[in-house]
């Protein structure tokens, strides 16, 4: 009870109180009054009485003395006295059955009282607590009536004839408008305070005293509350308006700003393939370079959207993973070879050769962290380590662990979790060392998070820095048996024995002697020309040689094979050295291998070198899976030249093409827009493949495929192969294209390789 209804209270208290002493001081005829003065009233009464007897008395004694003779006297006094004694008897019962009779009603007097004192509380109670209610439904506004079945209202509360004065309360039994969020219908309404919405709930009543059946309606003002919903909802499609223009806008400034690019890269690597003196080829790699930069930065921002707006869809299939890490390293490895570092990859043998992944972002992710740690470096190189750990919580299947580590300068520990926010970067402000804008670290997380999994960092300043991404290990389910040819001496196994690797690598070296030993093989890192390393040399069974550990390795073996070591040796090089090869093999060298190495090519070359024995067969028998001299039937040209037509509204796009199906040996048709195209093919049915730009004035690319296709059904042609070329890289634009009828899409700038596959595919079905 709250300190203003107790104050009420004892007032209400005091108040009866002077109003019963009022009473009493009055002479009111209450029983407080007349007990009050009920002791008085009683004496004089029986004193009045007492004297009228004794007058009584003492006037028939003296009638009797006065008229009875005297004879007689003594009998009449005594009859007198016997009946003067019962009169008196009398009277005093009369008197004590008045007291008793008067007891009696003081008695109920006062218990009436005390239960109208009770009656009284009872309803100072109920009128309290009634006060209070409707305090508290004042205070919170909400509208209380109760309706019969017709709709006339028989109660409503204060607030209820606040907001519908004048009969507008019928107002309230419209019907509900929505659903509330609990489950309430909401209801607008006119009041007089102007429309408002309310939260509206009907419960079944009885009157109180005839029982009729009523419809109690409780109305609860959530205006406030819809208004603040209804500014949620036109923030939320502001913002997706927005997002969904910012996103149009990054593609169409990607578009733009792709198609010159595609110009300056193409035209860089045309002019590449000229007769340049060796400061013109420094220049037009530096064009290149710059336009590769670019080209990236372009595509981490319209990632990063796509990732913001949800838009970034998986696509998890069966991937050979030690063939995905290899392919990162291969293409990072010239970068890596510029600046004088080292870039390798070890694949643990236990992990399924074929895991479930998406293999685009995956490589995105091994791409972005050694990217990084390349730019970051400056001696030494970067490592990518591709091995299964159990679950962290020992109930799941085991997980892919990846780490990334390089040599470069690290960071503060502290700065971590920094740095894989947008836009941030390990040095900051103008005086900065390193380029870059800081999405490749974020967009990577962001991607092994939507992959099911976590990259973190871990780093000392100064002394490198390792990323470390783990990821759900799934391996792809069994395909047929392998149809691969089997390889000389496959069979012959590393286990048990004795490798040697003379190499002075901070990287690579410890990676490849960590492969063989999964395999078996004790191997052993030496440098050269020391006692310790001729020791090992002579007791060796297999040499592998790194041409930077001496000073010419052919050299380096003739010395060896003086000194009594005949263990064969393989000798490693990077793909700018195969013109040493000749020189090479003549100095003895059993084999080579091409830096970056790749795990299975090292197991098989060691194996068929040491089942062989004879070196300079094993030359012969054995090549890298990359080496030129190997013939390559996807590589081989088709028997005639093919024709193809190349639709671009693009001066420089039209010229760079036209010069690079050229270049593959391909006569070009070259035509402005799709109207043009559609007359071309209309004219000439001689077209092997349509290379159709999607961004065309007048008929734009996707209007000529599916008018070029009606053609075909039309006129019942074979159906030629179509590939569209864009800059737009949105998912949005590939499936527009193939659902028009494109068999696939090339994005600007044009991969001349990807090109050439297509037109070796082409080229072997019209042999």
């Amino acid at each position: 009870m709250s300190p203003q209804s107790l104050n009420r209270k004892a007032s209400s208290r005091r108040h009866r109180q002077s109003v019963g002493t009022h009473e009493a001081h009055t002479g009111d005829d209450s029983p407080d009054s007349r007990d009050a003065t009920a002791p008085t009233g009683g004496a004089l009464r029986r004193a009045i009485t007492f004297a009228i007897a004794i007058a009584g008395f003492l006037a028939g004694a003296l009638a009797v003395l006065w008229v009875v003779p005297e004879a007689a006297r003594q009998a009449v006094a005594g009859t007198f006295l016997v009946m003067t004694g019962m009169g008196l008897a009398a009277v005093a019962l009369v008197q004590a059955r008045a007291r008793s009779r008067a007891s009696d009603v003081s008695v109920r007097v006062s218990a009436l009282s005390a239960e109208n004192e009770a009656l009284r509380d009872e309803i100072w109670h109920l009128k309290e607590s009634d006060a209070r209610h409707r305090d508290v439904l004042d205070t919170l506004g909400d509208v209380v009536t109760r309706w019969r079945e017709g709709g006339d209202v028989v109660y409503a509360n204060d607030a209820a004839l606040k907001l519908f004065p004048d009969g507008r309360i019928d107002a309230l039994h419209a019907p509900a408008a929505d659903e509330g969020p609990a489950g309430y219908p909401d209801i607008r309404i006119e009041t007089a305070s102007g429309p408002r919405w309310f939260a509206r709930r009907d419960v079944a009543v009885r009157d109180g005293r005839s029982g009729e059946p009523l419809i109690q309606t409780i109305l609860r003002d959530v205006t406030d509350r819809r208004q603040i919903e209804d500014a949620l909802v036109a923030a939320r499609n502001q913002a997706e308006t927005a997002s969904a223009s910012k996103s149009r806008f990054l593609a169409t400034v990607s578009h733009e700003i792709r198609t010159p690019l595609n110009g300056i890269l193409g035209m860089a690597g045309l002019l590449r393939d000229t007769r340049l003196t060796a400061e013109q080829r420094s220049y037009v790699e530096a064009v290149r370079s710059s336009g590769e930069i670019l080209l990236l930065l372009i595509s981490e921002v319209l990632d990063m959207s796509k990732i913001e707006a949800g838009r970034l869809d998986l696509a998890p299939a069966p991937t050979d993973i030690a063939l995905l890490a290899e392919s990162v390293v291969e293409l990072l490895s010239p970068r890596a070879q510029t600046k004088g570092l080292e870039i390798a990859c070890f694949v643990a043998p236990e992990l399924p050769d074929r895991l479930v992944v998406d293999a685009v972002r995956l490589r995105q992710i091994l791409f972005n962290l050694a990217g990084n740690g390349l730019k970051f470096t400056e001696e030494g190189g970067v490592e990518i380590a591709l091995e299964s750990e159990p679950d962290p919580s020992g109930d799941g299947a085991p997980r892919l662990a990846i780490s990334v580590r390089d040599t470069g300068i690290g960071f503060a520990a502290g700065e971590a979790e920094r740095l894989f926010e947008e836009f941030e970067q390990i040095d900051h402000g103008p005086a900065r060392r390193f380029d870059g804008a800081g999405l490749g670290l974020s967009i990577s997380r962001r991607l092994a998070r939507l992959m099911g999994g976590e990259i973190t960092a871990t780093a000392a300043e100064g002394s490198g820095a390792c990323f470390r991404v783990t990821l759900p290990l799934v391996p792809a389910p069994p395909t047929s048996p392998d149809t691969r040819p089997i390889q000389p001496d496959a069979g012959v196994g590393l286990a048990g024995k004795t490798i040697v690797l003379v190499t002075r690598s901070r990287v690579e070296g410890p990676l490849i002697a960590r492969r063989l030993r999964a395999e078996g093989a004790r191997a052993q890192l030496i440098p050269a020309g020391d006692e310790a390393s001729d020791e090992a040399l002579a007791a060796c069974d297999l040499i592998l040689l790194d041409p930077f550990a001496v000073a010419d390795a052919g050299a380096w073996l003739a010395g060896a094979r003086a000194a009594g070591v005949a263990a064969p040796a393989i000798v490693l090089i990077t793909p700018a050295e195969r013109e040493r090869l000749p020189r090479l093999r003549a100095a003895g060298f059993g084999a080579y291998l091409i830096r970056p190495i790749r795990s299975a090519s090292l197991v098989q070359v060691a194996r068929a070198v040491l089942a062989r024995g004879d070196t300079q067969a094993a030359w012969d028998l054995l090549r890298d899976d990359r080496s030129e001299d190997r013939p390559d039937p996807e590589k081989s040209t088709p028997t005639r030249p093919l024709r193809l037509l190349v639709a671009d509204d693009n001066d420089i796009n039209r010229m760079l093409t036209e010069a690079l199906v050229r270049k593959l040996g391909h006569e070009p048709v070259v035509v402005s827009d799709g109207a043009e195209a559609l007359d071309a093919v209309r004219c000439n049915t001689g077209f092997d493949m349509l290379l159709m730009d999607l961004h065309m004035p007048g008929v734009d690319g996707l209007t000529a495929i599916r008018r070029f296709r009606e053609l075909e059904r039309q006129a019942r042609r074979a159906r030629v192969l179509v590939l569209a070329v864009t800059a737009d890289v949105t998912p949005e634009a590939e499936e527009a294209a193939l659902a028009a009828g494109a068999d696939a899409v090339l994005t600007k700038p044009i991969d001349p390789e990807l090109l050439a596959g297509h037109l070796r595919g082409v080229g072997a079905g019209a042999g």
